[in-house]
């Protein structure tokens, strides 16, 4: 079991790339020993979280990038499908602010995507726009369309909800009127509930007995479709991971997806875990891949199928990095006109444009979402600026005991050095949460913070104007200390701080308990506060070093 990039004899035919592909690359790919067998190529994009811009120091290659490269991929395998594995857009603050422009269904047309995955991202807008689709949307053509797979997603009636299908069928034409009809059953990972607001999933469950979930669905009506056809593939939004030859589940639920032992699957389109996955898992050693994320890379799975026999022969499966050039085609140069309008017509609430210069770095600030279990730069800078913002809001002196509080996964990347720009810092702070704020006791306080500490699942919590005291065995919270002034204050059990927050945890997200918030301890700010991003943003325009 290996992890294949495409880097050798079909790699240099498929990237001959953004030059085109000549005719004999393509019969060298084409090329078999039986007449009769041709080469599909089923290819996947994945946690792509609206990477638009090209970004060398986020190693971000940018969609038009990933367009002409997919072309190219498409030419050389002129049989072949393209859907997505989940979490489109969620999680990027240029979405987030210009959403009725449309890019996303620009993107999914110039890929011809029909068939995607629910990622948990695809909820954070709710339930009622992800049925919309971008409908109105500027760039959204009136006939465009494409199907959510989700298989283990009820609603409160104990059916598939009405925004997706729990499979979608595709076809492949071939010459002579041929066709190989490829199936697509969707499964969303279970823990999306814990990934989104609560409000978003209201209604919903995600089911992790992810066999029985395949297993039920062959007695459903209209299931005939999916054995009928040539192919069938898992499109899911359910993490792997690889080490060395071999492939393995990342998941709340993960001893159920080992369990997965169907004969009639044929490989497994994997993501959420945002790592490179090309080789086979389970017992039944399903090809498996999942292509990093943000427009990185394209999974790959190289289908032989023999178009008499209607036999499908080896699965190989592949990655294919993708990388920026200079000379744009005319469908990839098309949309990044298009980035470059949306980036000049969309300002933050403030007025502020995206590309405008926030600050310079002469060094990077770090923040390894790898590496979660730590305090990070820019975790200290979003919580001082939480707790900073409110301290100007409601007039309270330098003495005020104020802290800032975050959730890990909130704060997405780091800083580079260089030029930081207002796109740069809400695609480090994307998703513009309301701010909350909480007059706690230092014992509800350390409880917060206990609780965050031990977030093995979803990351360190991140604070400002806090340090602990922690127990070297156990690494349980001993006793934690107020920090901004010239002596740490060791935080009592009955005094009181202003604790500010966004709300995505105080709502339950990445499992913080809704208890940890008491409603009675809540205040109402004098003055309504801006969102995360925003606070952010100007935070860091106005610091002086």
């Amino acid at each position: 079991m290996k992890k294949y990039q495409i880097s050798s004899l079909i790699l240099a035919a498929a990237l001959s790339l953004f030059g085109g592909v000549n005719a004999s690359a393509q019969n060298n790919v084409a090329e078999t020993k039986n007449d009769n067998e041709i080469t599909l190529g089923i290819f996947a994009i994945n946690d792509f979280h609206a990477s638009f811009v090209r970004n060398e120091s986020k190693h971000t290659p940018g969609a038009p990038a990933l367009v002409q490269t997919m072309d190219s991929l498409c030419r050389v395998y002129p049989y072949h499908i393209v859907v997505n594995a989940g979490d489109t857009f969620g999680g990027s603050y240029l979405y987030s602010m210009s959403r009725e422009k449309g890019l996303v269904p620009q993107l999914f047309r110039d890929l011809n995507i029909q068939i995607s995955a629910l990622g948990n991202h695809e909820f954070d807008e709710g339930q009622e726009k992800l049925a919309a689709k971008w409908k109105g949307a500027e760039l959204r053509p009136d006939d465009w369309n494409f199907t959510y797979v989700a298989a283990n997603i009820r609603n409160d009636k104990g059916e598939c909800p009405s925004f997706a299908r729990p499979y979608a069928v595709q076809e492949i034409v071939l010459p002579q009127g041929q066709n190989i009809k490829v199936a697509f059953i969707g499964l969303t990972t279970s823990d999306a509930p814990q990934r989104t607001s609560a409000r978003n999933v209201k209604g919903l469950s995600f089911g992790g007995n992810y066999p029985k979930v395949l297993d039920s669905l062959k007695q459903t009506p209209g299931y005939d479709v999916v054995e009928k056809a040539d192919l069938r593939f898992i499109l899911s939004h359910l993490g792997t991971a690889q080490q060395g030859e071999d492939a393995f589940w990342i998941d709340g639920n993960q001893d159920n997806l080992k369990k997965i032992d169907d004969p009639s699957i044929h490989g497994l389109i994997t993501s959420h875990t945002h790592e490179m996955v090309a080789s086979h898992i389970n017992a039944r050693c399903y090809p498996v891949v999942q292509g990093l994320s943000h427009g990185n890379y394209i999974s790959m799975l190289e289908v032989k199928f023999d178009t008499l026999t209607r036999r499908v022969g080896e699965i190989t499966p592949r990655l294919v990095r993708i990388y920026p050039k200079a000379v744009l085609e005319e469908k990839p140069a098309r949309l990044q006109k298009q980035i470059e309008e949306t980036l000049a017509q969309y300002k933050t609430k403030g007025g502020t444009p995206l590309g405008k210069p926030v600050m310079h770095l002469d060094a990077p600030l770090e923040h390894n979402r790898r590496n979660k279990f730590r305090q990070t730069e820019v975790g200290t800078l979003v919580c001082q600026s939480f707790a900073e913002t409110y301290r100007k809001n409601e007039g309270l002196s330098d003495k005020a005991l104020v802290i800032g509080v975050s959730h890990f996964g909130s704060i997405r990347a780091g800083f580079p050095a260089g030029d930081i720009s207002v796109l740069d810092v809400g695609e480090t702070l994307p998703f513009a949460n309301d701010l909350r704020v909480y007059h706690m006791t230092g014992k509800q306080l350390f409880d917060l913070v206990a609780f965050g500490l031990r977030n093995k699942r979803f990351g360190q919590i991140q604070t400002s104007y806090l340090s602990y005291e922690r127990d070297q065995e156990s690494g349980e919270l001993l006793r934690l200390f107020y920090t901004k002034g010239k002596k740490p204050q060791e935080v009592k059990a009955k005094k009181k701080y202003y604790v500010v927050v966004d709300d995505y945890i105080v709502r339950g997200g990445d499992g913080y308990p809704v208890s940890l918030f008491p409603d009675e301890v809540e205040v109402k700010p004098t003055h309504t506060l801006p969102t995360t991003t925003d606070v952010f943003i100007d935070y860091l325009s106005n610091l002086k070093q």
